[in-house]
């Protein structure tokens, strides 16, 4: 929908600025009047080739958290939402969210709840955040729910940025041997190559192995240039799909090193988030659902479901956590506690708790684990580089 920029005069008499959603420039004028506001100027306002460039980078999760705490501080300090709002959308440098926020301060005013306005970017806000947030409004607990919120988003945003941290180290490796293959095959293998074939040695299989590739790569570079690149964008659009997603999360669950730690992760989304929102009095059916859609694990995503029908149906969490094999046992024992002492949320976020600090620790240990695997690469590649080179140099040379 068009948004227009007005100038415009209040019944006082002052002059008034501001933006409106609208079909056309006739409707904006019935709803500016129907507001008391006597139209000067209507224009609308036109997207720029940068701001349209950095819509697709989306919004940070660390506006996504300072914009949270804020709200939160400024709601408990008694200050209206939308005024909040346009505090907010004033105060922050991110264009991204800055749209984001005068979109939902105009939703706002015009009527809407912040919770069915912020549901319309799920990309910086998720189907937990919104739930959340309609909570909030329901109980009048929003400030309360908006600071947990924020502590929860941070720890996410955290996890991912260990992680990433963790996998620095591997990530220049990787990329520092395939740049010494490919400048291996494509400037250094061609010139021994001829001074094989000058000589007319003898080839071991290997160098020919060797050569053929060099000379593929040379002739043909445009072929393996498309095909990485086709490789990258098939994986790329293959991880924006559902169905990619848990294909992928499937594949790593089940590698040696991610597997654990994927898992244990998934788990403390699962625990913590459940946690969160049954003790913002959201009825424990619909948390499950929810739940589902913020674990990447298709195991767990399908167990929420099931826990979900199955708690609808008469029966208890516990029961059911205990019976699928695909959550740990603990998990299963301690929310009967927690069933039985009436603190299933206090329970759920101990647990939580819990498997943050394993899958903590299981980060720090990444990159130990992954050394001796980069050894074993580099040096099969060193290996069969030295023995695809100089083998043929010593018969050369053994001839003379």
């Amino acid at each position: 929908m068009p948004v227009y920029n007005y100038t415009a005069i209040d019944a006082p008499g002052k002059k008034r600025t501001g933006q409106v959603d609208a079909r056309s420039q006739s409707s904006a004028v019935t709803l500016l009047k129907e507001q008391g506001l006597y139209v000067v100027t209507l224009d609308e306002q036109k997207e720029d080739f940068v701001t349209h460039v950095l819509s697709f980078r989306g919004v940070p999760e660390a506006e996504v958290v300072g914009t949270t705490r804020q709200l939160a501080t400024m709601i408990n300090a008694g200050l209206p939402i939308s005024r909040a709002l346009e505090v907010m959308a004033d105060q922050t440098q991110n264009r991204n969210m800055r749209k984001v926020l005068q979109d939902v301060l105009r939703d706002v005013q015009g009527g809407s709840s912040l919770s069915n306005s912020l549901g319309k970017y799920p990309n910086a806000f998720d189907q937990t955040y919104v739930s959340l947030v309609r909570a909030g409004e329901a109980s009048g607990k929003l400030d309360e729910i908006l600071k947990r919120l924020a502590d929860t988003v941070e720890s996410q945003r955290d996890f991912k940025s260990r992680f990433k941290g963790a996998m620095i180290y591997p990530a220049i490796i990787m990329v520092a041997m395939v740049g010494v293959f490919i400048l291996m095959m494509v400037f250094v293998i061609p010139k021994l190559s001829q001074m094989y074939t000058s000589m007319g040695v003898e080839l071991p299989t290997p160098t020919k192995v060797m050569i053929g590739i060099s000379d593929f790569m040379v002739k043909f570079w445009y072929l393996v240039v498309l095909g990485i690149g086709a490789l990258f964008f098939t994986f790329r659009s293959v991880a924006t799909t559902p169905r990619g997603r848990e294909t992928l999360n499937l594949i790593f669950s089940k590698m040696p090193i991610f597997g654990k730690l994927i898992i244990q992760k998934d788990l403390t989304e699962f625990t913590r988030t459940l946690s969160l929102l049954i003790s913002s009095g959201i009825p424990i059916t619909e948390a499950l659902n929810i739940v589902s859609k913020v674990v990447t694990n298709p195991n767990l995503r399908q167990g929420s479901m099931n826990a979900a029908m199955a708690v609808e149906k008469g029966g208890s969490l516990s029961d059911f956590l205990k019976t699928d094999k695909h959550f740990p046992p603990l998990l299963g024992q301690m929310a009967a506690v927690g069933e039985e002492t009436g603190q299933l949320d206090d329970v759920l976020g101990r647990i939580g708790t819990f498997y943050a600090s394993e899958t903590d620790h299981a980060i720090k240990g990444l990159s130990s684990a992954l050394e001796p695997i980069i050894l074993i690469l580099l040096g099969g590649m060193v290996g069969l580089l030295i023995v695809s080179i100089i083998t043929p140099i010593y018969k050369i040379t053994s001839a003379l």
